[in-house]
């Protein structure tokens, strides 16, 4: 190469190399679309929906981890209730779903924890719960169960720190 090619090449490669390894930009923003689906609004301003699974009606409580991993559950109409029930937690990082937990019976409620690269969870029947379950699963990728808890939500006695944000 002539040095006057490699002056004119040079500051191209450097415009270049910091856009080599980006991940596609973070999750601002995931709300329900008009029929249910996730639909997540990336920092660039670009909007991708998740497509529905089977069943699905809608979704509810959505949330984004500091890293833009983002998760939600994905709500089902059962026969003979007059309310959705949250069957499983989707997590969903740079253009795809990550993880699926399915409920046991239905999720009460769930949060990030260790900055996105966990999840906690609180699941149980509809009606007369007597104790509260609730896991905590390392490394979204894998799902790995870390911790399980039962126990009383309401309580900060004896209760891992990791439910904190876990509700009834």
């Amino acid at each position: 190469m002539k040095p006057a090619s490699l002056l004119t090449a040079l500051p191209i490669f450097f415009f270049i190399l910091p856009n080599v390894g980006r991940s596609q930009p973070q999750a601002v923003a995931v709300s329900p679309g008009q029929d249910g689906a996730a639909q997540i609004t990336l920092a660039n301003g670009k909007k991708t929906t998740v497509r529905k699974e089977r069943g699905q009606s809608g979704i509810s409580e959505a949330r984004i981890a500091p890293d833009g991993t983002v998760g939600w559950f994905s709500d089902y109409n059962v026969e003979g209730l007059s309310y959705p029930i949250s069957g499983a937690l989707i997590v969903w990082r740079a253009g795809k779903t990550i993880r699926r937990f399915p409920a046991k019976q239905s999720f009460w409620s769930w949060t990030f924890y260790a900055l996105g690269k966990q999840v906690a969870y609180h699941d149980g029947p509809l009606h007369g719960e007597s104790k509260s379950h609730c896991e905590l699963h390392h490394d979204v990728g894998t799902g790995r169960l870390i911790s399980a808890w039962e126990g009383d939500l309401d309580s900060a006695d004896a209760r891992p720190d990791w439910t904190n944000g876990l509700t009834r």
